[in-house]
């Protein structure tokens, strides 16, 4: 964890009132798990604790969530340094006694160690705790609490300060309480910052579902926009349409005509339809039957919902106007109100919809136009907000049955857009969908490892890059020869250098499995697996057609050796030296497209692959192929230059 980040944290962080409690075990212990729900500042409460007892220039190490008790107790802890463990997955494999005696050993070691852990976790449906390491309860700090420090920390009068208090409003998130006080350090009133912070609440949604005269149909068109936000207003229009078919089916029958729902008696919708506790009613329809049903303007009935908005988006020389919640915020609380409101019969038409819209040839939104990607994402998202209220209902409607292949490949590309959402926004949810991954590249299913190598060798790899190459890596190791793992794997190498994020850990994984092979002269399944792996990541261009490996190299050269070490062993183990040599020669050709000084990094490239073939005669080798490959192709200056390297005693 890099030390900005922890000042960032620590910078205006309010302790709650567990936090005495969780430094003494610390300090008594060395170990100490928080217990608590996401959003209660577990993370910033464990990097406070490791600064508490640290002493002199230890370092904040974050480890795995996905890792297990086994592996906490056997690794190497360094003395001095603090480790975390943010919202540890818990498999529930061990039972409490298994579990207890685990937890002591790792106690012992990170004792013995010298060093310091903090383990953060959400509550769990074990019924005791485990008593060799202390489980603390933790809570988020009071709203009035933080807010106070805010302020204060902002340099604010104690008369803003007491009128900010004074207009707390009830249930006040503690985060949303921060922003309040961002807002009043930034020069606006108490009253201004409140009064905007009411327009965002999850009682504004409220207000607006108990208004009376509601109707199913406006319900059903802001749905629509639920999982559709961002999209195009004639495709939000298809979609409502087709949403509203699938539920007057569900209520009224499969020969239902579409928009029948509308026009049902207000019993009868009541009882398909179930209000919340405390409802008098659900929605009734809105002018039903007749020519004035006919001449029902529905495009200006769902631009004049309250709740929704519509936004001129540049689009090259034209531009796009789509359909948005005014608020943000709002999207997330239309959804506790759907969870709150209606029940199996809604979800169930809810799930159809989606599912139809994604395998069925004619559906509105097809794969490859802008309006499909465009419900793509907006789609992914929806769910991922859908899953901090009913996380059940996202992974067994949508992701399960998806990444087995039930909607067809792009059934299987939604379950990975939705898993990268989790992983990648602000929702607390993303160990969670470590954990989905990882389940299904433990799976007997094709399908559903293809779908686990998908997902991880995008987003959620980002995310959990270590977790990424163990499962990749793993999915190679038990594939029947399909190459699937070596192709997600080197897409997630790719992915990494186009975003100039730390690729270490996939090449550390092939120099270390080359290094396992290194002394044995025969042919195993594994070692021609692992050189195969190697090659495609060697071999892979991105979405432009640069050459990666190449392009890694010229960026960052003086963290190359792992790469250097890869290219020397491909083009010293037979069986794919042909490949990987003309793939050499082909990317070379690129260097000019990827760097100015093109002669300075075809001299370090030739440096460093003679110090990775100490072999005389596999230099030799080497240079009379690229010379035979690169005959009248350029750049020449830069080849003449590799060239002249490599051939150095």
């Amino acid at each position: 964890m890099r030390e900005e980040e922890v000042t960032f944290l620590l910078k205006r962080y309010a302790t709650p009132a567990a936090f005495p409690e969780a430094l003494e075990a610390l300090r008594a212990d060395r170990v100490v798990t928080l217990i608590g729900e996401s959003g209660t500042g577990k993370r910033s409460g464990a990097v406070a604790l490791l600064k508490k007892v640290m002493r002199g220039g230890g370092r904040m190490i974050v480890l795995s969530p996905d890792i297990t008790l086994e592996d906490l107790a056997e690794r190497t802890f360094d003395s001095g340094n603090g480790y975390v463990v943010l919202d540890r997955v818990d498999d529930g494999a061990l039972r409490d006694a298994q579990a207890d005696f685990a937890w002591r050993r790792v106690q012992e070691r990170v004792h013995k160690c010298g060093a310091h852990l903090v383990v953060t976790t959400r509550p769990r449906m074990r019924p005791a705790l485990p008593t060799s390491v202390r489980h603390v309860l933790w809570e988020a700090p009071s709203t009035e609490e933080v807010l106070r420090l805010r302020l204060n920390l902002g340099g604010c009068s104690e008369e803003t300060i007491e009128q900010a208090v004074n207009l707390i409003r009830p249930n006040c998130p503690v985060a949303k309480a921060a922003e309040v006080a961002d807002g009043i350090c930034a020069g606006r009133t108490p009253a201004q910052v409140w009064e905007e912070y009411d327009t965002n609440t999850y009682e504004t949604v409220q207000r607006w579902f108990d208004a009376p005269g509601r109707t199913m149909r406006e319900i059903l068109q802001v749905t629509t926009v639920a999982f559709a936000a961002g999209n195009g207003i004639r495709a939000c229009e298809q979609l409502f349409a087709l949403l509203d078919s699938h539920l007057s089916r569900e209520f009224t029958g499969a020969g239902a005509p579409r928009g029948a729902l509308n026009s049902v008696p207000v019993s009868l919708t009541a009882a398909g339809v179930p209000a919340a506790a405390g409802k008098d009613k659900a929605p009734a329809g809105k002018r039903a039957g007749g020519a004035e049903a006919a001449l029902f303007d529905h495009r200006r009935a769902l631009l004049d919902i309250e709740l929704l908005t519509t936004r001129r988006i540049p689009m090259g020389t034209v531009t796009r106007e789509v359909v948005l919640f005014g608020t943000p915020s709002h999207r997330r609380w239309v959804f506790t109100e759907l969870c709150a409101r209606f029940g199996v019969e809604f979800w169930d038409a809810v799930q159809t919809w989606l599912t139809a819209l994604l395998s069925e040839p004619d559906a509105p939104c097809p794969s490859g136009t802008v309006s499909g990607d465009e419900f793509e994402v907006s789609m992914a998202a929806g769910l991922a907000i859908l899953a901090t209220t009913d996380f059940e209902e996202v992974v067994r409607s949508y992701l399960l049955p998806w990444a087995a292949g039930h909607a067809g490949r792009r059934g299987q590309r939604m379950a990975v857009y939705v898993l990268w959402d989790m992983s990648q926004s602000d929702l607390g949810l993303d160990t969670a969908a470590l954990a989905i991954a990882r389940d299904w590249a433990l799976s007997a299913s094709p399908e559903l490892r293809g779908t686990a190598a998908l997902a991880f060798s995008g987003w959620l790899g980002v995310r959990f890059p270590s977790d990424a190459v163990k499962w990749l890596w793993h999915l190679i190791a038990n594939e029947n020869g399909s190459g699937m793992g070596a192709a997600a794997l080197a897409r997630f190498f790719a992915l990494l250098v186009y975003h100039d994020e730390d690729p270490s850990r996939v090449l550390g994984l092939l120099t270390y499995r080359l290094g396992k092979h290194a002394s044995t002269s025969a042919r195993s399944r594994l070692k021609s697996q692992t050189f195969a792996v190697v090659v495609t990541i060697l071999c892979i261009r991105d979405a432009s057609g640069r050459p990666v490996a190449m392009r890694y190299f010229v960026l960052h050269p003086d963290r190359a050796d792992a790469l250097l070490h890869l290219w020397a062993g491909a083009f010293c183990y037979r069986p794919v030296r042909r490949i990987a040599v003309q793939a050499f020669a082909d990317h070379l050709r690129a260097l000019p497209v990827l760097t100015e000084e093109t002669e300075t990094a075809a001299r370090a490239l030739g440096r460093g692959l003679r110090a990775h073939l100490p072999d005389a005669a596999e230099r030799t080798a080497l240079g009379t192929d690229l010379v035979r490959l690169t005959r009248g192709k350029g750049p020449h200056d830069a080849i003449r230059a590799l060239l002249d390297e490599l051939r150095k005693a």
